[in-house]
Formats: structure tokens, sequence, C-alpha cells
């Protein structure tokens, strides 16, 4: 079965892989809250740039990338007719940053970094929070697998040549959504088993002086496209 890269974290020895993760979803969120307000072309372009640089220095399977972009291709199309370009565009460079951080970034690493932004506002349980959203990561990713391994046992059947749209509803979606829900169900069950507690030892954190100076340029792409353009 062929797997897909979509959501994955890829281990390599790069920049971006090694960077300090608070830094690293900070400009995250610089980068997407940009993405949010483009509405130009210089805006796209140097969003782009930024994007483009960010997958070559980190080394990801570009190729392969674009190519599983497919599976958003319905939804991109969807927006494209009833928004119009500059909707679609914003969601290409949201989703291309998403994989950025996630292609580079492993999940233990993204948990502290959510625990750690959390961890200074009263009255809110950090540790909770960010394991939600670590878990939620995980199962996007696994989401995209059981798509591709049902795809492929039913490309062997002939299922895919169905153009009943109700047969094949009956055939991809529910299984998919049946699979997603015991795989959840089943990380619950080995939390469980493993007496999975929030109280753990704080994670350490350590900062280069590139991982500053990257930040320093997600600073200055963001404050361009919000101010100067």
């Amino acid at each position: 079965m062929d797997g897909v890269t979509f959501f994955h974290y890829i281990h390599k020895k790069t920049i971006l892989h090694q960077m300090d993760g608070r830094l690293k979803l900070f400009c995250m969120l610089l980068l997407t809250f940009s993405a949010s307000l483009a509405s130009n072309w210089h805006h796209y372009s140097l969003l782009m740039i930024v994007i483009v640089s960010s997958l070559v220095i980190s080394k990801l399977p570009v190729i392969t990338i674009l190519k599983e972009m497919k599976f958003f291709a319905i939804l991109l199309m969807i927006i494209l007719l009833m928004s119009g370009w500059l909707l679609a565009g914003r969601l290409i460079l949201m989703l291309m940053i998403g994989i950025v951080m996630t292609g580079t970034t492993s999940l233990s690493t993204l948990k502290n970094a959510i625990e750690w932004y959390l961890r200074p506002i009263p009255f809110v349980p950090e540790v909770q929070i960010a394991t939600m959203i670590n878990l939620t990561f995980v199962l996007i990713p696994l989401i995209f697998d059981h798509y591709v391994e049902m795809m492929n046992a039913q490309k062997s059947r002939g299922i895919e040549l169905s153009k009943n749209p109700i047969r094949r509803v009956k055939f991809t979606a529910l299984p998919l959504l049946e699979r997603t829900l015991r795989r959840a169900d089943e990380m619950v069950y080995a939390m469980e088993s493993r007496s999975y507690t929030h109280i753990r030892t704080k994670p350490t954190f350590k900062t280069s002086l590139l991982d500053w100076l990257i930040l320093t340029i997600c600073t200055i792409v963001s404050v361009a496209v919000v101010w100067l353009f």
C-alpha cells in the first residue's frame, strides 16, 4: 500500500526540524494570519516565496505533497466557484503552511509548545488542551492513510468505477468514518490502560540564533502583508 506524506512528520536533520517548537508555532500563526489577509498578487508572491523556501530548506518531498493536494481538489473547486480565487488561494497558502509545520515538527514537540503558551493563562488546563490538540493531529494523517488504503482495496474490486454517488458514499465515506471512530476509541483505551495522567515533568526548550532569525523573517513578512501592500 502506498502511504501519504500529507500532515505526517518526516524526520530530517534540517534547520526547521531542529527549530524551537515555541518559535516555530508562533511563526506558523503569523504566516497563517497573513495568509488569511492576502488580497493581491504581492501578498501571494511574498508568502509563496517563504513557503517554497521552507519546503526546500526542510527537504520535504515537494512533488509528492503537490500530488497529494488532490485530496482537497473538490473543496478548492467548490470554493473557487462560489467565492472566487481569493479565498481558494488563501486556503492553499494555509494548507501549505500547515504541511510545513506538521512535516517538520514531531507531535511531542507540538504538544509541548502549545502547553507552554497556555501555561501562563489562569484557570486553563493547559496539559489537557494540548493533549486534545495533539490527538487531533494524530488522527488527521490516519484519516488520509485509511482513505488511501480503502481506495486501493476498492480499485482491486472495481468499486471506484461506480458512478452512483450513494454507492460510493456507502463504500467510502461510511467505512472511513467507522474506522476513524474505532481508531479514536483504541487510542483512548490505550491511554487508560497505561494510566495516563496530566502530571508530567515540564519540557525544556533550546533556542538558537537561527531560530530568532527565522522568527524575525516571518514577522517582517507578516508586517509587510498587513501594512505595506
